[in-house]
């Protein structure tokens, strides 16, 4: 019945905006068998998890609107499999738009046309419709958090409003946000700062302009240090994210702040060849990603999840998938098991950090982003050569596309010919 009441006072909170002391009672003291801070991605999809397996979940959030911000926006079947895996799929859907093409392009040139089916989407409509999909039995709650108190038995949470909330485990998906890694003790580690830019806007042209349904256009001067833009639509509307690895405080940066179509055109002169002429409407979003990780994690009864754990760059695109891999694993394998034994001490935690599954995926998503980075702006031998190989395997594979459609053409004409005879 506790729950049920607090529900209906979030609901009401999410229509009106009100804050969370307008939703809770001040003092108000809540018991469960987990909590979760953040009610993103990894936050929602959790909660959702651990509340189909009858496991008592309340879900903390700064704020009820889901904010505004740059990050992914595009993924394919294989993270499609995991959300439908976590009874997710169908929210999922709805709240995107499918792909099924895409080009691969450099040098004005399209490389390689292939069938590939993707999922495109606004990341605040995804966590909206996220959100919107929640269990009814976890108890949401939107508020600030002011005080944490963790030990291997209970872990006490205390929101802005005076309200607390008591549980066993405490799962923090706040991202790379090191607030609430400091108040339980947890060191945040920038392993490298500017790592890369990713930078969003939409085009004035709608998709059924453009001569394909989705586009990879790698970058074409190594100098420029530009890993690739891609087009893909949105609903009614084209969206584009390029990916550099610039500092955030650098002139070219300034530059594309001030004149963004004029520096398009000027760092990669060719693009219009494939897409036809590129207008930006509305506001450029621009998000430097630094790489992150944490130390001393292995805490009693607090475990972190997806970036709040390690941070991985976007150019590589496996950030959404590490975030449902952790999950899949902590929500499915390790947190049903641990509620079943008293305590939750730091050995009970650490088994999930060893997963192998967890540790084989971040380790090659983060060696994945240093290969990636290191061929556009690494120096030595190594790096030379991998660039040459790839300025190589773009001409060849224009060759080879050049030679397909020429092949076709000439299978349509004699057979067009036979035909007539």
């Amino acid at each position: 019945m506790i729950v049920r009441v607090m529900r209906a006072s979030v609901s009401s909170a999410r229509r009106d905006g009100d804050s969370a002391s307008d939703v809770v009672g001040t003092g108000a003291r809540r018991a469960a068998d987990v909590v979760i801070i953040g009610a993103g991605l990894a936050g929602c999809v959790a909660a959702s998890t651990l509340a189909r397996s009858k496991i008592d979940v309340v879900l903390i959030d700064a704020s009820p609107v889901v904010p505004p911000g740059l990050r992914a926006e595009k993924f394919g079947t294989e993270i499609l499999d995991l959300f439908d895996r976590l009874d997710l799929g169908e929210t999922v859907r709805a709240a995107a738009t499918p792909i099924s093409s895409v080009c691969i392009a450099r040098f004005g040139r399209v490389m390689k046309r292939r069938p590939r089916l993707e999922y495109a989407f606004a990341y605040r409509e995804l966590i909206t419709a996220l959100r919107a999909a929640l269990p009814a039995r976890i108890d949401v709650r939107f508020g600030r958090v002011v005080d944490i108190a963790s030990g291997a038995d209970l872990q006490r949470v205390t929101l802005n409003d005076g309200s607390v909330v008591e549980a066993r485990l405490l799962i923090v998906a706040t991202g790379p946000n090191a607030a609430i890694h400091r108040r339980v003790g947890i060191g945040v580690i920038d392993t490298q700062r500017d790592h890369s830019i990713c930078i969003g806007f939409d085009l004035k042209r709608p998709p059924d302009t453009f001569p394909f349904e989705s586009i990879v256009y790698h970058g074409e001067r190594w100098s420029d240090r530009v890993s690739y833009i891609t087009l893909f639509p949105i609903g009614s509307r084209m969206r584009a994210n390029l990916f550099v690895y610039r500092a955030h405080d650098e002139p070219w940066m300034q530059a594309f702040r001030q004149a963004p179509e004029a520096v398009l055109r000027e760092t990669l002169p060719n693009l219009e060849r494939v897409c036809g002429p590129l207008e930006i409407e509305g506001k450029v979003e621009i998000r430097p990603i630094d790489l992150r990780t944490t130390a001393g994690h292995d805490r009693d009864g607090v475990v972190l999840i997806g970036d709040a754990y390690c941070t991985s760059c976007p150019v590589s695109g496996t950030g959404m998938h590490k975030a449902l891999i952790d999950v899949t694993r902590l929500c499915r394998q390790y947190v049903p098991a641990w509620l079943t034994t008293p305590g939750m001490n730091a050995e009970k935690i650490s088994t999930f950090y060893a997963d192998r599954v967890k540790v084989s995926f971040d380790v090659s998503s983060l060696a994945l982003s240093g290969r990636l980075r290191g061929r556009a702006v690494g120096r030595g031998l190594r790096w030379i050569l991998a660039r040459a190989a790839k300025d190589a395997h773009s001409a060849c594979a224009f060759t080879v596309h050049r030679g397909v459609e020429i092949a076709a053409v000439l299978r349509s004409s004699i057979v067009g010919r036979r035909e007539q005879v």
